[in-house]
């Protein structure tokens, strides 16, 4: 053998031998890699809560995470697994790195359950405004309004959960929409990281894009968790957000209609 013939085969197997490791890597969690013998990363000479020395964050790009869907397609708060969600494995790092016996009955199953919440609270961005908002024809162009739907959301600065209720009216063109479509048009776009500003916009012009109202209003009164838990600690603080299109934006008259209406609305007992 020449030695040309000796080095393109020694680099050939220096090249096997690195794909083969890479795949026991890929092969492996993060947490569980971190978890056996002789597997621990290398630590930055810190402690966390628990004594325990810390990982050096640097040191995670050895690990290599399984390559999936970073948003897997489940209905909305199943608990099925439909693949291996990294989500879980990531939260289990962030448990330990705050120093928490994460084998212990109370968070052992903890990983799986965080990742579902925030997995149902994201789903929004999979939402379809087309698909949810049905619509029939009809002659009526007098003021409609559905009132008092209660939404959840995330902040995105913190990622607590603020919520509350949410008002929508319009003004048909020529088409009216299904009542229980609205409430699931809020809740599906309240099931994101987003603003209480920007929700309200988003909510008015997916209804007006998808439905092609004379007009649309939406107002959100909403508490925000990261207000009243953390920070300047003030629960009983509430914001209030407003969002007009169409003739709502253009005549005044609309909009004081459509407030008296969500006053009338809580009135309706049944």
């Amino acid at each position: 053998m020449t030695n040309v013939e000796r080095d393109s085969t020694a680099g050939s197997l220096s090249m096997i031998l690195s794909g083969e490791k890479l795949r026991r890597l890929s092969g492996r969690t993060m947490c569980s890699a971190m978890d056996e013998p002789g597997g621990e990363m290398e630590t930055n000479g810190k402690a966390n809560g628990n004594g325990q020395h810390l990982a050096d964050f640097a040191g995670i790009e050895a690990f290599a995470l399984p390559r999936i869907d970073p948003r897997p397609n489940l209905p909305n708060g199943s608990k099925g697994v439909q693949q291996q969600d990294r989500l879980a494995d990531i939260i289990a790092m962030l448990l330990k790195e705050l120093g928490l016996e994460i084998q212990s009955e109370h968070f052992r199953d903890t990983p799986k359950r965080v990742a579902r919440f925030y997995r149902e609270f994201t789903r929004g961005y999979r939402a379809k405004p087309a698909e949810i908002l049905k619509t029939f024809p009809s002659r009526n162009q007098e003021l409609i309004v559905v009132s008092d739907v209660e939404f959840f959301s995330l902040c995105p600065h913190h990622l607590l959960i603020y919520g509350g209720r949410a008002h929508l009216g319009y003004v048909p063109g020529v088409r009216i929409v299904g009542v229980s479509k609205i409430p699931r048009l809020i809740q599906e776009l309240a099931a994101r990281a987003v603003v209480q500003e920007d929700l309200v916009a988003d909510i008015a012009d997916a209804f007006m894009s998808v439905v092609k109202p004379l007009g649309c209003a939406v107002t959100a009164v909403g508490k925000h968790d990261c207000v009243a838990a953390r920070g300047v600690r003030c629960p009983e603080a509430s914001m209030t957000t407003v969002a007009l299109r169409g003739i709502f934006s253009e005549d005044e008259n609309f909009v004081h209609r459509f407030n008296r209406a969500i006053g009338q609305g809580r009135e309706c007992v049944r």
